[in-house]
């Protein structure tokens, strides 16, 4: 029997022979089990998006006022996220690919986690505190005192790492539930709902939120983590997994066979060099968003309230704008889309250099440059779902996940050097328009030869 508010995990039939159905793997959805589908997981990524939205956001501005150095916020703002993302996310994908239990493959990953990363992320601005009653202690004081980096720095970097290391869990393996249980004609127009919500959260923590920043740091800390845990384990109660096909035997029942299988599949093919080569590019010029706020609170010298709103009417505009991108993804196909998104990045980049000097043109430049950005981001979440092979989705996820965050280690301190050299965040415009042109190309190559293996009707993951 399938219910109205949740799908079926043995196939069975409907309440009603006329009762249009739609399927993915063993789940079968009637219209309304589906609608109820995409309310939970667009109501997780409107939660995870707003708690997401806090830590590049507020710890640049938290550490700056604690006297860290543009390299250190770059260090503590990316590039731990980037050391984490190497050493656990191929562990993570690769363990969920093959993960049986009752209560699915994605979930249990989701489930552990969660309280942890409430933990860690309402601990990051009591850090001073922590770091107190640490010192109390004389052998963890004595130890403290040699490290070449301020204590303080140190306690910081401490609780980040801790956030982002669970936090890993959780971002990785909620985007792999997706393509498991929504309908694979639905990918497109998830998506584009998917980033209209993620969005709408961005937007509302912009506008009303971030500009309370100075004043009620830690509150906004505590508050986004308590109800983070409380949506987000509510959401893994209400969407279920089906029944996977048998895991993944290794041809070797020595603990090296997998790591010796994952290497194998996903890097002994030219073609995953260039899909990860694209997919990298992209995140490495992202390196510089996280000091972003810098260029407009101390090159243009906008209060922390006006960019707060400034960034929200950026979001509007995409808001109106995504499910038409995502009718664009579903019309022309990821690779076309995705390709043109990424085109314009640099162009949009280069003029946002050159031309936002004020709050009237920066206002618009940072509108006009966030819809390719956009689109190209929109994009790239169904382009990865059609290149790589659906059974081990999060295992070559994790693969270009590894590859991105082994060339972000160096992207984001080569770019925190280079900023502190320029002294001007302006030319992280620049930063990002070059590594758009690198992605580009790496695009254009995959494209083809996407197109040799059999393109939109006969394409066959090598």
């Amino acid at each position: 029997m399938i219910s109205n508010s949740s799908p079926a995990i043995i196939p069975g039939e409907a309440g009603s022979p006329k009762e249009k159905v739609f399927t993915v793997g063993s789940l079968i959805y009637t219209r309304a089990g589906l609608l109820s589908l995409f309310g939970w997981l667009l109501w997780g990524d409107f939660i995870l998006t707003l708690m997401e939205s806090v830590m590049p956001s507020l710890t640049p501005l938290l550490l700056k006022t604690h006297g860290a150095s543009n390299r250190e916020i770059v260090f503590i703002g990316s590039t731990i996220f980037m050391i984490l993302n190497s050493a656990l996310n191929p562990i993570i994908s690769y363990q969920s690919d093959r993960l049986r239990s009752r209560w699915g493959r994605r979930r249990p990953f989701i489930v552990v986690t969660t309280p942890f990363v409430v933990l860690f992320l309402a601990a990051i601005p009591f850090a001073p505190e922590i770091l107190s009653g640490i010192r109390s202690v004389g052998i963890l004081d004595r130890l403290l005192s040699i490290s070449p980096l301020a204590p303080l720095i140190l306690m910081f970097i401490f609780l980040v790492a801790g956030f982002q290391a669970f936090n890993m869990f959780i971002s990785s393996v909620y985007y792999y539930l997706i393509p498991d249980v929504v309908p694979k004609e639905f990918l497109g127009r998830f998506y584009s709902l998917f980033r209209v919500f993620g969005a709408a959260a961005g937007m509302g923590y912009n506008y009303f939120i971030f500009g309370t920043a100075e004043t009620h740091m830690r509150s906004i800390f505590v508050l986004t983590s308590l109800v983070y845990g409380f949506a987000i384990l509510l959401m893994c109660w209400r969407v279920k997994e089906g029944e996977y096909p048998p895991a993944i035997v290794e041809a070797h029942g020595r603990w090296w066979s997998g790591i010796h299988n994952y290497a194998k599949e996903c890097f002994g093919y030219s073609y995953y060099w260039w899909v990860f080569l694209a997919y990298s590019a992209l995140g490495w010029g992202s390196a510089g968003n996280v000091v972003t706020v810098f260029f407009y609170r101390d090159d243009l010298g906008f209060s922390l309230d006006f960019i707060g709103k400034m960034t929200a009417w950026s979001g509007f505009l995409f808001l109106v704008l995504s499910y038409p991108m995502g009718m664009l993804i579903d019309r022309w196909g990821s690779h076309k889309t995705i390709i043109l998104g990424t085109a314009l990045v640099p162009i949009f980049s280069i003029l946002t250099f050159f031309l936002a000097v004020d709050k009237e043109s920066a206002i618009v430049w940072m509108m006009l440059r966030s819809l390719p950005l956009a689109l190209s981001g929109m994009a790239a979440m169904k382009w990865t779902v059609d290149v790589y092979p659906r059974d081990r989705y999060g295992q070559f996820g994790s693969a270009g996940a590894l590859f991105s965050s082994i060339g972000g280690i160096v992207a984001a301190s080569v770019f925190g050097w280079w900023i502190d050299w320029v002294k001007a965040y302006r030319y992280l415009f620049l930063w990002n328009a070059f590594f758009s042109v690198m992605g580009l190309v790496a695009l254009l190559i995959v494209y083809r030869r996407w197109k040799v293996l059999g393109g939109p009707e006969n394409y066959h993951a090598p």
